[in-house]
């Protein structure tokens, strides 16, 4: 997930094009993309969902001391999971705590056309290799079938004592198909992160890093649905508005993870 580029994992990056000709091009991108089939998923592929969920789920007890709230709440439907970014498995701690079927938009993965294949077969979206339009159409098809995708508006890692920039991403998936917003807090002490520079990915001279979270607690908060008004007027002016109040909301989230008692004091890191 870089910034200012369309290469992202988990992200979208803002666009020059209006809101008519990005919703045109990203179907015709999205048409020709040779890797997608919009049918529902099939039983096959739910019941192998089912069970990778259920060894996420084992995998996360083991590993780390969980700590998740708010998802029983949960509406049934598709929904626009929105989360910050702080670790490189964070769509997969998250995974296990979600309804049904879930996207998730992934990034750097892409680079390797095995790794490729292997999303595709299971119906990741690919924010890397097929233009940022034809993702916003293609998390928003899954919408539309009353599937759920999970993204992270930030778009790359960032410190754990700190929120980064947020892209507009899910303000234009929003658009598209508004489904309900359901902001993550995610929230790990810093000196439970690594760094496995090992596996850091090169993409078009950017790194993205390899980082994981190792023992120690990792909260998730899930917050309340939300639908924003779309106002037409000016999609620029509120796409930017409605990706600061969805930070604004995953930042209260995660305050409220940090202010209970039972959770670790964690030194801030400095700003950069």
């Amino acid at each position: 997930m870089a910034p200012g580029t369309d290469k992202q994992s988990l992200s979208v990056a803002p666009q020059a094009a209006s809101g008519t000709e990005a919703a045109r091009g990203g179907k015709a991108a999205f048409d020709t993309h040779r890797a997608r089939r919009l049918e529902s998923m099939n039983p096959l592929k739910r019941s192998m969902l089912g069970c990778f969920k259920l060894a996420l789920r084992a995998g996360n007890r083991v590993m780390l001391d969980m700590r998740v709230e708010g998802h029983r709440a949960v509406p049934p439907g598709p929904k626009i999971y929105a989360c910050n970014h702080i670790s490189s498995l964070d769509g997969f701690h998250i995974l296990p705590y979600l309804q049904g079927p879930a996207h998730l938009v992934l990034g750097p993965g892409y680079q390797s056309p095995f790794v490729a294949r292997l999303l595709d077969a299971f119906e990741q979206v690919n924010a890397l290799t097929i233009g940022q339009d034809a993702m916003v159409e293609q998390a928003a098809a899954y919408l539309r079938k009353g599937e759920s995708i999970l993204i992270a508006p930030e778009g790359d890692i960032q410190p754990p004592s700190r929120l980064g920039r947020f892209y507009p991403g899910v303000a234009k998936i929003y658009r598209a198909a508004p489904a309900p917003i359901i902001p993550i807090a995610v929230v790990a002490p810093s000196n439970s992160l690594r760094e496995w520079p090992r596996f850091h990915t090169e993409v078009d001279g950017r790194v993205y890093k390899m980082v994981l979270v190792h023992r120690g607690p990792y909260g998730l908060r899930f917050g309340a649905p939300w639908r924003p008004e779309i106002d037409e007027t000016s999609q620029a002016r509120w796409a930017v508005q409605t990706t600061r109040s969805l930070r604004e909301r995953i930042e209260a989230l995660a305050g409220e993870i940090r202010s209970q008692e039972s959770w670790p004091a964690d030194e801030p890191q400095p700003e950069k």
